[in-house]
């Protein structure tokens, strides 16, 4: 008895070392290794974090894409368009996340809108179109950043820091905490920082969970007497820009060309040495030969 009582608290002595000495991710490993030396029990095979039951593979429509929207618009009835703004949010099922109204010089005809808007991610593109209808749209871009490897990482890296918990806890029941305070300590400290990193990993899944189910629009809304028009492009425009691409076209090719008989040139020059050789081998005897001939 008093033997299973030395190995259970040297095997959590070295967890704890390892807890405080290794990084998340390594420490993990590097814990399980010497308890398995200890206890005997052989080591799971595994090269890093264990990916939950059906994750390797994620369709399309798995997969985790943080959507953003950003556009610039104006408004000649300002007042409508912000009506329309909001009733649209609403009947979206979004919300205004921020929102800054400006009046510069306490002119009302230069009024702007800046604003951060959250639409459900299925809704949004409906969104956009019902903006676009309601207020002349100047410019609009749209990105999206899938984070769904990153999102099946840290799925995988909170289940080892759960099952890791639920080892010591387990450990640190069997511990009377008056007769060997400092290996309860020790094992305190560590559960404290699994409970940490499990909570912060919580809190970056409940951030990835958020982005992904709502866009984020980005608009820039401002009163305007007029509509910009677009700028027509003239005839001297395109004989410009054509001009230009020309020019680029040509310093592009030129560039290649050169690239390329750099790269080919050790060749080249091999190929012209053997065809001179070759050359020289066959005319001189020929030449020498037309001399005796001339001679005779």
């Amino acid at each position: 008895m008093k033997k299973r009582i030395i190995t259970a608290a040297l095997a959590a002595l070295i967890a704890a070392a390892a807890l405080t000495s290794c990084s998340a991710r390594g420490s993990s490993a590097d814990i399980g290794d010497a308890y398995n030396k200890i206890s005997g029990e052989a080591p799971a095979e595994s090269d890093g974090f264990q990916l939950a039951p059906g994750s390797e593979q994620k369709s399309v429509a798995d997969q985790k894409l943080i959507v953003r929207y950003t556009v610039a618009a104006e408004a000649k009835e300002y007042d409508n368009a912000l009506s329309y703004l909001d009733k649209a949010v609403s009947e979206a099922g979004g919300y205004f996340e921020k929102r800054n109204e400006t009046s510069a010089y306490g002119k009302r005809d230069v009024r702007t809108l800046t604003a951060v808007i959250r639409i459900p991610a299925d809704k949004a593109d409906g969104f956009l179109t019902g903006v676009k209808g309601a207020v002349n749209v100047n410019s609009f871009s749209k990105t999206a950043e899938n984070v769904t490897e990153a999102y099946i990482d840290a799925e995988a890296r909170l289940q080892t820091l759960e099952a890791e918990r639920e080892g010591l806890l387990n450990m640190i029941s069997s511990v009377d905490s008056a007769a060997q305070y400092d290996f309860w300590y020790k094992l305190h400290e560590a559960i404290s920082e699994k409970e940490q990193d499990i909570a912060a990993l919580k809190a970056r899944l409940r951030n990835y969970d958020s982005l992904v189910s709502y866009s984020t629009f980005e608009l820039n809304l401002v009163e305007v007497k007029e509509y910009t028009e677009p700028e027509k492009e003239t005839f001297g425009n395109r004989l410009k820009t054509a001009f230009i691409g020309s020019w680029v076209g040509f310093a592009e090719g030129f560039k290649d060309f050169a690239v390329g008989f750099v790269q080919a040139f050790p060749g080249l020059l091999t190929f012209a040495v053997i065809s001179t050789v070759i050359f020289l081998s066959i005319f001189l005897p020929i030449r020498a030969a037309r001399k005796k001939r001339a001679k005779r």
